[in-house]
């Protein structure tokens, strides 16, 4: 059989069964079995998703699916801009045809296909020291507040809870979205229009007097332990909710694995008797990819001018340099206001870097610790500029929203 592999998108209605089998075979060992991996990609996370068949890529060899590599389309909020964001994921190989170069074709086309199709950074969460290679670098790490259920509110909720279906809803979205503006890393809803793990995940919401939803929390029992998945209200109401829901099940802790570090629920819970667990990887997390430098920072350029003008630099004038490994930009500053330039010239105000100029973007730590650990070549007053345009931001998509 000939090496020659035909790298194109996938036929949503010639290919979807042959994905679905593909990847079943690939991750039915961690934890859902090949056929409960085929339901759930029918119950919500390929069918009724935003996954972008345009934007995704399969390999064929002499007719066979050999390859497949998802795209998950979606807006990821940075402050208070937003982007085009293509999540990666389930990302599989054939058993028989691995370690001969296979996806490493598909994922360099499959990177170039989501660029023409408008996206301007990639996210996935993938197996250690794979996606390197392909210019992922860590995103974020993974933050957990984990509170005993002694330590909530003993009083009942305000408002009577009642389980809702998880479903898309455009009231919640609208809530949830409130809730999130200017959290760097969620998502803007809607993404899924079906819950995945509708055995496995519970909701509850309440109204007010006119029966409008007023919050809701999604939760769910995993390995032992009790888990906040997604919420949205007032933060008394949240957790006397909470509270309620882990008594009745026999639970005298709870873990919130997706609450942002800049929520008021999290700032809540730091000052009241908690703890947090961070774990840092290196690969194998939440890794992102800058896919198209220039319209990344064209998006960010009102948010930019936002953090400058609240600085002591709101009058610095002149052109700062980006600079990846494969592409370069330059940001015309003018008395706070940033705006996209094409470059020209030379400028002695420059950031050259590799793929960690990703993590600067999107806020993965404070830039110095970013600078210090890639070796990023800062020239100029773009020493001075850098804290104030591309601070920490402590990014994390909420669970509803992985892919």
């Amino acid at each position: 059989m000939s090496d020659t592999l035909l790298i194109a998108p996938p036929d949503p209605q010639t290919d979807r069964e042959a994905i679905f089998e593909l990847t079943a075979k690939t991750f039915a060992g961690e934890g859902l079995g090949y056929w409960g991996w085929i339901d759930h990609c029918r119950a919500g996370y390929i069918d009724h998703s935003p996954y972008d068949w345009s934007a995704s890529s399969i390999g064929r060899l002499g007719g066979r699916l050999l390859t497949h590599w998802g795209v998950w389309g979606y807006r990821m909020r940075i402050g208070s801009a937003t982007i085009r964001v293509a999540g990666i994921g389930a990302v599989a190989t054939h058993a028989r045809y691995r370690s001969r170069g296979f996806m490493a074709r598909t994922a360099q086309t499959g990177l170039r296909r989501i660029r023409g199709r408008g996206y301007d950074m990639s996210i996935l969460f993938g197996r250690p020291d794979f996606y390197e290679r392909f210019g992922y670098v860590r995103a974020w790490s993974e933050q957990t507040h984990i509170v005993k259920v002694s330590d909530l509110p003993d009083k009942p909720p305000a408002a009577r809870p009642r389980k809702f279906a998880l479903r898309h809803r455009d009231d919640l979205a609208k809530l949830y979205n409130r809730a999130h503006a200017r959290l760097t890393g969620t998502a803007v809803r809607p993404t899924y229009s079906r819950c995945r793990y509708h055995d496995h995940w519970d909701g509850y919401l309440w109204t007010d007097a006119d029966g409008r939803a007023t919050g809701y929390i999604i939760v769910a029992e995993f390995q032992g332990r009790f888990e906040m998945i997604d919420c949205v209200g007032d933060d008394e109401q949240v957790l006397r909710v909470i509270a309620r829901q882990a008594g009745r099940r026999g639970y005298d802790t709870v873990h919130f694995p997706s609450l942002h570090h800049e929520h008021p629920l999290a700032r809540r819970l730091r000052w009241g008797d908690s703890r947090v667990e961070t774990r840092h990887r290196h690969s194998g997390g939440a890794m992102v990819r800058t896919v198209n430098l220039p319209a990344t920072l064209k998006r960010l350029a009102p948010e930019l001018s936002r953090r400058l003008k609240r600085s002591p630099l709101r009058n610095w004038q002149g052109t700062v340099r980006v600079a990846n490994a494969r592409e370069t930009s330059d940001l015309a500053i003018d008395r706070g206001r940033v705006r996209l330039a094409d470059p020209a010239g030379r400028t002695g105000h420059a950031i050259r870097g590799g793929d960690e100029i990703a993590q600067l973007l999107i806020g993965t730590a404070t830039p110095p610790e970013i600078v210090e650990q890639a070796g990023t070549r800062i020239t100029g007053d773009a020493r001075r500029l850098l804290p104030t345009l591309f601070p920490a931001q402590h990014p994390l998509l909420g669970e509803w929203d992985h892919f």
